[in-house]
Formats: C-alpha cells, sequence, structure tokens
C-alpha cells in the first residue's frame, strides 16, 4: 500500500475541517472552492490537486467518516453483539462513544445546516450493518415474528432519530447514558419502557 505524504494528509485534514465550519455557517450550497481554500489557508491550485470540486471533498469526507464510524462500532467477536441482563450493548457505547468524539463533525451534518446526502448514507450503513449482525446472530428467518427487513430499517431508523436527537439537543447526556437507553428499549420495546 502507497503511503501518503504527510504534507498530503495535513492539507486534506484542514480542507475537511474547513468544509465543516462552513456548512455550520453557511450551508454547503453557499459555499466555494475559494471559501474552502480561504479557510484552510492554501491556494486555490492546491485545492483542485486534491479534490475536482467541493462536491468531491464533501463525498469524500461523508466516505471517511462513515467507513471510520462502521470499524469503531464492529465487534470483534459474534459474542460483543448479545447483551445479557442490565449489561450494556457494547455496540450501542461504540456507536455513542464515536459520535461524541466527532462532534463538530455530526453537530454540522445532523443539524440545521446539515447534508441530507450524510443522513442517507449513514441511514443506509446503519441498516447495512444491522442486516449483517442479523445474520450472524440468526442465520435462520424462518422463525421470526417480525420479517427481516422490517426489522433492519426499525433498529436503523430508531439508531439515527436517537443519534440526531442527542446530538441536536446538545449531548447532555453521556455516550454510555444513551448506549444504556438504547439496549433498554431494544430488548423491551417503547411501551415497556415507559
Amino acid at each position: 500500500m502507497k503511503k501518503v505524504d504527510p504534507r498530503v494528509k495535513k492539507t486534506r485534514k484542514f480542507l475537511k475541517e474547513a468544509l465543516i465550519e462552513l456548512i455550520e455557517v453557511k450551508g454547503f450550497e453557499a459555499i466555494t472552492v475559494r471559501n474552502l481554500a480561504e479557510k484552510a489557508e492554501i491556494n486555490r491550485v492546491t485545492f483542485y490537486q486534491h479534490y475536482h470540486d467541493k462536491y468531491d471533498l464533501l463525498e469524500q469526507t461523508i466516505d471517511t467518516m462513515l467507513k471510520d464510524f462502521i470499524e469503531a462500532v464492529a465487534p470483534n467477536k459474534r459474542e460483543e453483539l448479545v447483551t445479557h441482563k442490565d449489561e450494556t450493548n457494547s455496540v450501542y457505547l461504540q456507536l455513542f462513544q464515536f459520535v461524541y468524539d466527532h462532534q463538530s463533525f455530526f453537530k454540522t451534518m445532523l443539524g440545521e445546516n446539515g447534508i441530507t446526502l450524510f443522513q442517507n448514507q449513514m441511514t443506509i450503513s446503519i441498516q447495512h450493518f444491522v442486516a449483517d449482525t442479523l445474520a450472524q446472530l440468526a442465520p435462520n428467518e424462518n422463525n421470526a415474528k417480525v420479517p427481516r427487513d422490517i426489522v433492519v430499517h426499525y433498529v436503523a431508523a430508531a439508531s439515527i432519530g436517537l443519534i440526531k436527537y442527542w446530538v441536536q439537543t446538545g449531548m447532555t447526556y453521556s455516550p454510555h447514558y444513551m448506549a444504556k437507553q438504547l439496549t433498554f428499549l431494544e430488548r423491551n420495546g417503547p411501551i415497556n419502557a415507559i
């Protein structure tokens, strides 16, 4: 695998940070390449050496973050997927911890000037993750009380909804608290939670 020049990594990091900051302030559509270059303290020629346009920068930023997100959340062993009694699901803990650790990104992408593309791709990523997880835990779907596709979409929508709520309300609860609540909801359902 080819090693990336540290200067290239640094420039790309600055451009991604500039993108997030500018989306927060102006919204994506109002951003120009000139804005991005000025914010990252580079010239426009340097920008075009790394990205075709602002859309390319956005797509690569989203792709990288979602890849890192799934890698951080994915369990190392199948046993990590199953929780017992009052145990908090470690996958949910890793999920909320990752969002917390990258909160400026998530606050921007899920906030008022957020990017629909990111939200849609995040939902799809979670759906794939849940489908793969269910395939490992319960490979035989014949005995299921609810069809797998419904479970996948329910869990993904609930997870995204809870992440958005948490981010948009200032992350007043800890990642561990949020993971514990989602574990309880998953295990007992919303009606029993109340």
